[in-house]
């Protein structure tokens, strides 16, 4: 039977009015003018992952579509490193012009606000547009025998010093939906055997393997694994196309689990309002184009769209929320 000692979700931080982060819209913008016609030349979009991930395609998905709306390349650039340190120190030190742009998510913004060392202020950027979401799946072995949370919440609270869950650094949004997790059931992540691994690729082989209790991951994560009959997903955040028939926490009684992730579009402080205005409105016309949409429903997402002064409070609402469960352990 799970308890819920501490309810921490992503809604519970929806706050009314939002608080402006500095340079998260159009409206936060002081650079100069920018060209009339803006861009006339090619657009380099750094994706601060490896090439071949969820990110890494969603986002080349978005420069094609902007290419073709805009009228000019949109060339994406895969610089990984160092928890996303290195790519999007790459954009924050370029020229403010709007032709070096990032592929931003959580994880290269929102949870670097818990890092006390990164050679920038993790807010000193452009926040231009949140383009798509995906959710997040929670798995285990097909040999455990679990099928439900319920069952999985009844092992954890049984012995939670032999609990086992995967483990991505902390700086990752399947890492917090764990968290959320644990603090549905009230055990804290100091009691829990955190296993390290680099991705959520590895984690789900080896939750396939029992090697770990549960392993969460985005949903595209579990994909082959699941159609092998290896893993189980228990439940997602948010429906995905690719996966029809597993359960979503909220039916399960699990509201609170509700962990997305998201890719959008960022670039350095004070980019000009006519280059945030101008990558925002194509942005917002390609939310009805369909080739995108499959792009993204082919990775499990989402396109949902958010600009301006909806955005800004989006990121606040984000950081609070992470801020909140980091402190779980501490």
């Amino acid at each position: 039977m799970k308890t819920v000692p501490r309810l921490i979700t992503a809604a519970t931080f929806i706050t009314v009015g939002a608080l402006a982060l500095a340079g998260c819209s159009s409206e936060n913008t002081s650079g100069g003018a920018a060209e009339p016609d803006y861009p006339t030349r090619a657009v380099e979009l750094v994706i601060p992952f490896g090439a071949g991930g969820a990110t890494d395609i969603a986002s080349r998905a978005l420069a094609d579509a902007m290419a073709e709306d805009l009228g000019s390349p949109f060339n994406g650039v895969n610089q990984p490193g160092a928890n996303q340190i290195t790519g999007v120190s790459a954009v924050l030190a370029a020229a403010a012009d709007g032709y070096t742009l990032l592929a931003d998510g959580a994880g290269s913004s929102t949870i670097q606000s818990l890092l006390t060392e990164i050679p920038y202020e993790w807010d000193d950027r452009t926040f231009i547009a949140k383009v798509a979401t995906g959710s997040h799946a929670y798995a285990v072995s097909a040999k455990s025998g679990i099928t439900t949370l319920d069952e999985l919440a009844e092992l954890a609270e049984s012995d939670p010093s032999s609990f086992s869950v995967s483990w991505i650094g902390g700086t990752s949004t399947s890492d917090f939906a764990t968290l959320q997790f644990l603090d549905a059931i009230g055990i804290s992540p100091d009691d829990v055997t955190k296993v390290p691994f680099t991705g959520t690729g590895d984690a789900m082989q080896a939750a396939a393997a029992g090697d770990v209790d549960l392993a969460v991951g985005g949903s595209s994560s579990v994909a082959s694994l699941y159609s092998s009959g290896d893993l189980v997903p228990l439940a997602l955040t948010a429906a995905d196309p690719n996966l029809p028939d597993v359960p979503l926490t909220a039916d399960e009684g699990w509201e609170q689990l509700d962990m997305m992730y998201w890719v959008g579009l960022s670039g350095p402080a004070d980019l000009p309002e006519g280059v945030v205005t101008a990558l925002a409105d194509s942005i917002e016309g390609l939310e009805s184009d369909e080739g995108l949409a499959e792009s993204f429903s082919n990775l499990g997402m989402t396109v949902n769209v958010v600009t301006g002064d909806e955005l800004a409070g989006e990121i606040s609402d984000e950081t609070d929320l992470f801020q909140q469960l980091s402190d779980l352990g501490s």
